[in-house]
């Protein structure tokens, strides 16, 4: 009987999920359609707005050099994204354990985000060149905030009276964080993995804008400059797919580690 259950509530969730990808789906394609017969009809020059069929043919004949630019750009947004990760939850963890270091390190915290990343990245550029290091630092600085935001809020919304019993059984403060903590704070902790993820993304361009020779930014500043708009419309839609895939990634461990969620 139990097992009947699971795989109707499995072939509901399937269908739940094909449902979601079909309107995006739809929509897109939809789009995609109004938007060629537009520029066909209107006639309108490449270079102010290219067909889709015009773009595809920049995916097709000129893959070898996106793919190249594409490279750069994405281990940099991975690894920045995961250094935001593991630095964002142990700066929530002290946050959440030390009142002293809340109350003197979160202002600062608050003014690190609030200071424009634009402003930033010339200075992270003068500092540590115009390597990966740079681009990596905005990355990180870019996607740490929402994950020290949420992942604290994820370990203090936990109910006192559930903490007194914790204790008044013996409960260790490692017991308590591994067993209630923990556990309580992984939804918090993944919609801020959510939300940096994209905002790698957003850093990693940034600092490619300011100074680098290679990676999605740099080749839509180059084709800016030769006017081949194409280009740009294809390295914009490469970058927003990757940023969706790695989205999903993330969307899609979440169901699996947090199952308890509906």
């Amino acid at each position: 009987m139990l097992t009947k259950s699971l795989t109707r509530l499995r072939g509901q969730l399937a269908q739940t999920d094909r449902q979601l990808w079909l309107w995006p789906a739809l929509t897109t394609i939809c789009m995609i359609i109004v938007w060629e017969a537009f520029v066909r009809i209107y006639q309108v020059t490449p270079v102010v707005l290219p067909a889709p069929s015009a773009i595809l043919r920049v995916f097709v004949d000129r893959y070898e050099l996106l793919l190249t630019n594409l490279w750069p750009t994405f281990y940099q947004i991975v690894l920045g994204f995961a250094l935001s990760v593991v630095g964002g939850v142990a700066v929530a963890i002290a946050l959440t354990y030390s009142k002293v270091f809340e109350r003197s390190a979160y202002p600062m915290i608050v003014v690190a985000q609030i200071v424009p990343k634009v402003a930033v990245a010339p200075l992270l550029v003068l500092w540590f060149g115009m390597g990966d290091l740079s681009r990596l630092a905005l990355a990180f600085l870019v996607a740490f905030f929402p994950m020290v935001v949420n992942t604290a809020a994820g370990l203090a919304a936990i109910d006192s009276d559930t903490l007194r019993m914790a204790r008044s059984y013996m409960g260790s403060r490692t017991k308590i964080f591994t067993k209630i903590r923990l556990p309580n704070a992984l939804p918090h902790i993944f919609a801020g993995m959510k939300i940096s993820i994209t905002l790698a993304v957003i850093g990693v361009i940034v600092a490619e804008f300011v100074a680098s020779q290679q990676g999605i930014g740099y080749l839509i500043i180059w084709s800016n400059g030769l006017l081949d708009t194409p280009m740009m419309f294809a390295a914009i839609i490469l970058l927003s797919v990757v940023g969706l895939v790695l989205y999903g990634l993330i969307a899609a461990f979440e169901k699996l580690i947090v199952y308890w969620q509906t």
